[in-house]
């Protein structure tokens, strides 16, 4: 069994007992209401042909589901940390100073180089409270490297799900309403018993500004980090 199986099984096995989601409005992407726009993240683009096309054949089977909204393909990704807003002045625990922004893509850059290129695999839908998700198997490696982000820049903000909770995954649909959530429930539980999807190998980690809006986000890549 995949090391992270267990955790992938009980996440699924907590969604399940769900009586409603964690719509848009409570969500990270909720933020430009509130005065911020721009999200700092290190993460994996997902371009490999075979996994886009065996993502979107999992979303057509939930995109028509009440209250699910699906992602679009350029969002697709795997994070590794997220860093926090971009601001001039922080006053938040999750606001990052314009000025110190240079300094963390440096130091990346030793962290990355260290890490070895490693092929990971996708595996069945799932779902956490605001987001339906891949799970993405033998993926041990990005939970090292959210990590070791941490232990060497402790500034950064630490959520509840980084360290040793962290659960590598691709978002690919968000919640508007609780409306299709039983639909939603047997549709994925159909789906899990599907044969897993292809593998493919990560080579680099791109340091992204996530643009906010009313829409999904829109990534930028700011610097690309090649594995060692």
């Amino acid at each position: 069994m995949d090391t992270l199986q267990r955790e992938f099984d009980a996440a699924w096995a907590g969604f399940q007992t769900l009586d409603s989601l964690r719509l848009l409005p409570d969500t990270l992407e909720a933020e430009w209401m509130r005065g911020r726009d721009s999200y700092l993240a290190f993460l994996c683009p997902v371009t490999d042909p075979s996994v886009v096309a065996h993502l979107h054949e999992a979303v057509r089977s939930i995109e028509g589901i009440p209250g699910v909204e699906a992602y679009p393909e350029d969002y697709w990704h795997i994070t590794v940390k997220g860093i926090g807003f971009e601001v001039e002045a922080p006053a938040q625990p999750d606001d990052v100073a314009y000025a110190d922004i240079a300094g963390i893509a440096g130091v990346a850059r030793e962290i990355f180089a260290a890490q070895p290129t490693f092929d990971v695999g996708i595996g069945p839908l799932s779902a956490f409270p605001e987001v339906v998700f891949a799970e993405v198997q033998n993926s041990v490696p990005v939970r090292d490297l959210n990590r070791r982000v941490l232990e060497v820049m402790p500034g950064l903000v630490r959520y509840p799900f980084d360290g040793e909770t962290f659960l590598p995954h691709i978002s690919v649909a968000r919640f508007t309403s609780d409306e299709g959530l039983p639909k939603l429930k047997e549709t994925i539980g159909r789906l899990r018993n599907a044969p897993p999807g292809p593998s493919f190998r990560i080579a680099e980690v791109q340091l992204v500004r996530a643009h906010l809006s009313e829409r999904a986000p829109t990534l930028e890549a700011i610097e690309t980090y090649a594995l060692g």
